[in-house]
């Protein structure tokens, strides 16, 4: 192996990791400003909220879409068009705000664009990642890149972005857009392969492929539509990843669900001031980082399939706990843990998807994932929501804890017969 071989995959990650710290920052100062920004310019409250879920649609209209041209086109390339649809996105809604002519039409259209480079760029980059990765750090870079994105977004993006948009409206946009630019400048250093997509292709391509492996323009491509057929047969008759979709599908439920009456939670049965929300909500966003941080670690040392089941135990257990207490150390703990286990989940189940998914499948896979763990979400809310109004919110953490516990049987039903999920311990003995 040349030495540019060797150092190339550790190079390209950083860049990928540099580049998902920079866009992190801007969308978390993104995210506290642009509800800000709403009630600032809009006065109509449905207008207000229809602008933040505009941010969220394009999930479920473009997942599978956005998968299939992640097989079909260069992923690095994808990227950074993302970012520099975004950032374009950003400089005009900063023009028309400047003009005064940011009005309910304009600003909707902005958050469903942003909305759209994020899909583009996360089912890009997802396939990316295990071409710049050797296989047996892919848990260990996965854990980096997940901690990162949460300090960047959860924690300082968002604690940023309040605090300048009272210094003026435009300034966290700006920013953001910078973000962006400057993610993409970072991502025209990596280099990774051009994926082929269609029966005929195979599953094995990566840089070493030369520019052979790049078709030419439509060549023997099948339509979109047969490509996102190809992806989604492909994840529902494999029945590990099949497994996996359902949990992180029931998983983001229960996640949403309890985030949306958590709220109630601490005013209402907890009686406590609305800062001490915000500080239960970062000691979540806390336990997601240090879980981000051990996750490869831990998946190393117990194995995969402990690692997920175990996670999805503390989870339920972890929400059970909030049910059963009053008291605001519980509460502030077990959000923690909730947060680590949910991190540790998303680490090794998409390590353990990137590794098992061929590559010319990775970016259609990703896109059938996301559809189904994220679309399952606003379900969750309004159940969660339902069940709070009619029985407290203790009684929606109850269920979100049982029906947690009860995933964990079919998951490890599926992890222990797949013979793809081997232990981790045995994997790092037998690597040469």
């Amino acid at each position: 192996m040349s030495t540019d071989t060797a150092v190339r995959p550790s190079s390209g990650y950083h860049r990928v990791l540099g580049a998902a710290a920079s866009s992190a920052v801007g969308d978390g100062m993104r995210f506290a400003a642009l509800p800000l920004l709403s009630t600032a310019v809009l006065d109509d409250a449905f207008q207000v909220s229809a602008v933040t879920a505009a941010t969220t649609v394009p999930w479920l209209l473009f997942a599978l879409p956005a998968g299939a041209y992640a097989d079909r086109f260069e992923r690095r390339l994808l990227m950074v068009l993302a970012d520099l649809l975004r950032a374009a996105v950003l400089v005009l809604t900063v023009l028309l705000l400047a003009a005064d002519r940011l009005t309910f039409w304009p600003l909707l259209t902005s958050a469903f664009l942003l909305g759209v480079g994020e899909v583009l760029f996360d089912c890009a980059s997802f396939a990316l990642l295990p071409s710049v990765v050797p296989k047996d750090r892919l848990e260990s870079a996965n854990g980096r890149l997940f901690a990162v994105q949460t300090v960047g977004r959860d924690l300082l993006g968002q604690v940023v972005g309040g605090v300048l948009f009272t210094v003026g409206r435009a300034v966290p946009l700006v920013i953001d857009a910078v973000s962006f630019l400057a993610s993409a400048l970072l991502l025209r250093g990596v280099r990774g392969p051009v994926p082929e997509s269609g029966p005929e292709s195979g599953p094995e391509s990566g840089p070493e492929s030369g520019p052979a492996a790049e078709p030419g323009p439509g060549a023997g491509k099948p339509r979109l539509l047969a490509d996102i057929r190809e992806g989604v047969a492909f994840v529902l008759r494999d029945p590990l990843l099949r497994a996996l979709t359902v949990s992180a599908g029931v998983i983001n439920a229960v996640y949403l669900g309890q985030i949306a009456v958590f709220v109630i939670l601490v005013r209402e049965v907890l009686e406590l001031p609305d800062a001490a929300y915000g500080a239960l909500l970062a000691a979540g966003a806390v336990g997601g980082v240090i879980g981000g941080a051990v996750a490869g670690r831990l998946s190393k040392a117990v194995g995969r399939v402990p690692a997920l089941v175990g996670n999805l135990a503390l989870m339920g257990a972890a929400g059970l706990a909030v049910a059963a207490t009053d008291r605001v150390p519980v509460v502030a703990v077990a959000y923690g843990v909730t947060g680590f286990a949910l991190m540790v989940w998303n680490v090794v189940a998409v390590s353990l998807r990137q590794t098992i998914i061929p590559d010319r499948m990775l970016g259609r896979a990703t896109g059938v994932y996301r559809l189904f763990a994220w679309g399952t979400m606003p379900l969750g809310a309004l159940v969660f929501g339902r069940v709070s109004a009619s029985a407290g919110p203790r009684a929606a953490f109850a269920l979100g804890g049982v029906v947690t516990l009860l995933t964990c049987l079919p998951i490890a039903y599926a992890l222990l017969r797949d013979s793809r999920v081997t232990d981790r311990r045995k994997t790092t003995e037998d690597a040469p």
